[in-house]
């Protein structure tokens, strides 16, 4: 039998991880002390679905984030300043107001933001709390996070991007690779027996199990993991 994709992605030396890998995103800085900012620069990074903006603060350190709507090269940015909670500005959960968009979300305080970063996204802030602030995310899901955590008021430039059209294969497959995908991806039923597990020419009624061990190798657990029953009830 033909080894199938995830597994090949998961153990092979000729396809690593790093054929299939995104790089790095951008942080917030880590310093905890009250500054003002400046954008510098605007970046179309092709990595990103949102460009990137570069922003100088006064003590000197650099970072980059994800841009803003409205955000503009000579924009300043506030930093922690409880006082200003205009869009762009970086502050913590517990000064932001309730019913404002935010972006760049930090999980724990001084992570750097890990969630809602990419183009055209924003989270809202529902509630503050008790030390806990509920945040309700682009998916509708809705976090409890710490009121020391950071995020940046505003929406992620870009928001454009899923309206525009592809209109050809080779644009969708270029950007599909720069966030470390595999496309195009094919339906296991509709390969061939040898291909995979699933495969064979009765797609619509499989008979074979689809049941694998838990301690199955890495890219091997295809279907039904360690059930405790099959079948219909």
């Amino acid at each position: 039998m033909k080894v199938p994709r995830a597994r090949r992605r998961g153990k092979s030396k000729v396809f690593t991880v790093n054929d299939f890998r995104a790089v790095a995103t951008s942080k917030l800085i880590k310093n905890a002390d009250p500054a003002k900012g400046r954008i510098i620069a605007l970046i179309n990074d092709v990595y990103r679905t949102a460009p990137l903006m570069k922003i100088k603060f006064e003590t000197g350190e650099t970072v980059h984030l994800p841009a803003f709507v409205g955000a503009y090269v000579g924009m300043n940015i506030n930093y922690l300043d409880s006082s200003q909670t205009t869009v762009g500005s970086i502050l913590k959960l517990k000064d932001i107001p309730t019913g404002t968009d935010i972006y760049n979300i930090e999980l724990m305080p001084n992570d750097g933001g890990k969630v809602v970063r990419s183009g055209g996204t924003a989270a809202r802030l529902v509630e503050n709390v008790q030390g806990t602030v509920s945040v309700s995310l682009p998916s509708g899901r809705t976090v409890k996070l710490d009121q020391e955590c950071r995020a940046v008021i505003g929406r992620v430039a870009n928001s454009g991007r899923i309206e525009k059209p592809f209109y050809k294969a080779g644009n969708k497959f270029h950007s599909i690779k720069s966030r470390g995908r595999y496309w195009p991806m094919t339906a296991a039923v509709a390969m061939n027996a040898y291909e995979h597990k699933f495969g064979g020419k009765r797609r619509s009624s499989q008979h074979k199990s689809k049941s694998v061990a838990r301690n199955a190798p890495a890219g091997a657990k295809v279907g039904t993991i360690a059930p405790k029953r099959t079948g219909t009830r």
